[in-house]
């Protein structure tokens, strides 16, 4: 079953609040640059904070750019889903991670780096457990 353009906006925007669609570019894509300011992954980290953002839109502003027909928050997206999700990004090696359209050997490796960093960072503070005083707390954490 093929998905109409505003159903798949709606999936990948699934929890957050609506925000109208950003321009296509008639192949079902459009430019981050298309977008407001205010609806930008980077605008929007800067105003509201990193946990505002969804995954694919954190690794999108680490890609900083997307390729021809998939802007950086759908390279993301296709990275999760090729990979099953930050954990087989994470377990994978950089070439298999290179290896993926788009990415070359400076972005894979700033990824990988990220992950690395974040993995470093709870190692850490094994300790430290995160506060869950509301739904979204716990939906954060799984998501």
């Amino acid at each position: 079953m093929r998905l109409l353009y505003s159903e798949k906006i709606a999936q990948m925007t699934a929890g957050r609040t609506w925000r109208a669609p950003p321009v296509e570019d008639g192949k079902g894509t459009y430019r981050i640059t298309d977008m407001s300011a205010s609806e930008r992954p980077r605008e929007r980290l800067a105003r509201h904070g990193p946990q505002a953002l969804n995954t694919a839109e954190l690794l999108a502003i680490l890609l900083r750019v997307g390729v021809e027909g998939e802007n950086a928050v759908q390279v993301g997206q296709r990275l999760l889903h090729a990979f099953g999700g930050l954990q087989g990004l994470q377990r994978a090696s950089l070439e298999e991670v290179r290896s993926q359209h788009g990415l070359g050997e400076a972005k894979a490796a700033t990824l990988k780096a990220a992950i690395e960093l974040g993995r470093r960072l709870t190692l850490e503070a094994p300790n430290e457990k995160p506060a869950i005083h509301s739904p979204a707390d716990a939906a954060a954490l799984v998501m």
